[in-house]
This record gives C-alpha cells, structure tokens and sequence, in this order.
C-alpha cells in the first residue's frame, strides 16, 4: 500500500464534516498510488458552499421529480375518471337508445295492429255491404 497517513480529528473538525457531508467521520486517511493522490488536497476540495449548493439542487431536482411523479399520478387518475365516465355516458346512451327502440317497436307493433283492426273492420263492412245488396237484388228479382 506504499504510503499511508492516517489523521485523527478533533471534535470541532468533526462537526464540520457533519454539517457538511452528513457523516461522522472519526479520522480521515490519505493513500499515495504513484504521482496521484487518493484523497484531494485542502486547496482543491470542494467548499462548503458549493457543497450547500450541490446538496439544494440535488433536492431541488428530488422535488421536482416529486411534483412531476404526483401530477402524473393525477392525470393518470383524471383519464381514468374521465374514461369512467365516458363510459357510463356510453352505456346510458345505448341503453337510452334500447329504451327509445324498444318505444318504437311497441308503437309500431301499437300501429300494425291498428291498421290490421281497421283493414279487418273494412273487411267486415264490405261484406255486410255486400250481402246487403245481394239481399236487395235477392228481394228485386222476387218482387218480379
């Protein structure tokens, strides 16, 4: 492992990297592979406002994510109210539509009848027309 450094820290050093990372770290340890340092110098690590800011934007990003995930929770839930609906209407139609059929049917069978009832009156009133005349020309031809 070549060269190794371990620094312990103190408590103040600690809360620092707390606040700013979230963990509790009781020592940090620095490794050396060839030219390139495991672990970053001072100068060059992060500060601990661009570490706030990172932290802000990763929750920024989390909450939108979280408003976009719940507005398409809601409109998925929209659809399906509106396609619940859509689809009672569908069926108050047809059966409003069987309703209005079946009126007709009835009606129309109401007006068959009726022309039949009518046309087997006229049929009645010819015949009894007829005889009648056959009955007069009958009563002619014998009073000759």
């Amino acid at each position: 492992m070549g060269n190794e450094v371990k620094i312990k820290l103190t408590d103040a050093q600690k809360a620092k990297i707390r606040q700013a990372t979230g963990r509790d770290l009781p020592e940090i340890r620095v490794e050396s592979f060839g030219s390139s340092p495991a672990v970053s110098t001072p100068a060059a690590s992060t500060s601990l406002k661009a570490t706030r800011a990172m932290r802000a934007a990763k929750s920024m990003r989390a909450a939108k994510s979280m408003r976009a995930a719940k507005s398409m929770r809601a409109a998925k839930s929209m659809r399906a109210a509106k396609s619940m609906r859509a689809a009672k209407s569908m069926r108050a139609a047809k059966s409003m539509r069987a309703a209005k059929s079946m009126k007709a049917a009835k009606s129309m069978r109401a007006a068959k009848s009726m022309r039949a009832a009518k046309s087997m009156r006229a049929a009645k009133a010819m015949r009894a027309a007829k005889s009648m005349r056959a009955a007069k020309s009958m009563r002619a031809a014998k009073a000759l």
